[in-house]
C-alpha cells in the first residue's frame, strides 16, 4: 500500500493498476480495467466497485483527462526553454503571475539557483519563439533570459510512476 501525501490517502494495488491503466489509456472502459486487473493481479472485482475506486481517485488523485496532440503534426517547429533571473524591483509572485496568464507558455516551475523561474514552450516557428523571448525580456521584474530551443526531442512522457 502507498500512502500519498495528500491527506494521507492510502492506495492499494488495485488503485495503482488503476491508475496506471488510466494513464495508458484515458479512454479504458470499466470492463477492460476489470479484465486486466483480473490478469495481472488474478483479482475479480466489479464493474461498480472498479467505477466507485475511479470516482475517488478522481476526487483526491487525478486531476483531468486529456488528449495527447503531436504538436509537430499541427506545425509547432519549435520548443522554447528558458530560465529567468528576477530582480528585487518586482516580487517573484508578481512575475509568476504574469508568466500563468502567457497562454503560450505551457510549463513554469520555480527552481533553485541563479534563475528561479524556468518555462517551457512550443512555437509554431523561429520568429514566434523569438516573440515570445522578447515579451519574457519585456517583463517587469525579469533581469535576464537565458533561453535554449530545442532541436530534438528524445522522450516526452508524461505518465507518472505509481510508488510500490
Amino acid at each position: 500500500m502507498v500512502t500519498t501525501n495528500s491527506a494521507n490517502k492510502i492506495i492499494d494495488e488495485v488503485d495503482k493498476q488503476i491508475l496506471e491503466l488510466l494513464q495508458e489509456d484515458a479512454k479504458i472502459t470499466i470492463n477492460q480495467i476489470k479484465v486486466k486487473i483480473k490478469e495481472n493481479l488474478e483479482e475479480e472485482k466489479s464493474q461498480t466497485a472498479i467505477r466507485s475506486r475511479i470516482q475517488r481517485l478522481e476526487k483526491d488523485l487525478i486531476k483531468k483527462y486529456v488528449a495527447l496532440i503531436d504538436c509537430r503534426q499541427l506545425g509547432y517547429r519549435e520548443m522554447v526553454m528558458a530560465s529567468l533571473r528576477v530582480n528585487a524591483t518586482k516580487p517573484l509572485e508578481h512575475v509568476k503571475q504574469e508568466i500563468e496568464g502567457m497562454e503560450k507558455i505551457k510549463y513554469a516551475y520555480v527552481v533553485t539557483g541563479e534563475y528561479p523561474l524556468f518555462i517551457m514552450a512550443k512555437c509554431l516557428n523561429h520568429s514566434d519563439s523569438m516573440g515570445l523571448i522578447e515579451k519574457l525580456r519585456n517583463l517587469p521584474g525579469v533581469e535576464e533570459v537565458k533561453t535554449e530551443i530545442v532541436l530534438d526531442r528524445i522522450k516526452e512522457d508524461h505518465s507518472i510512476i505509481i510508488p510500490e
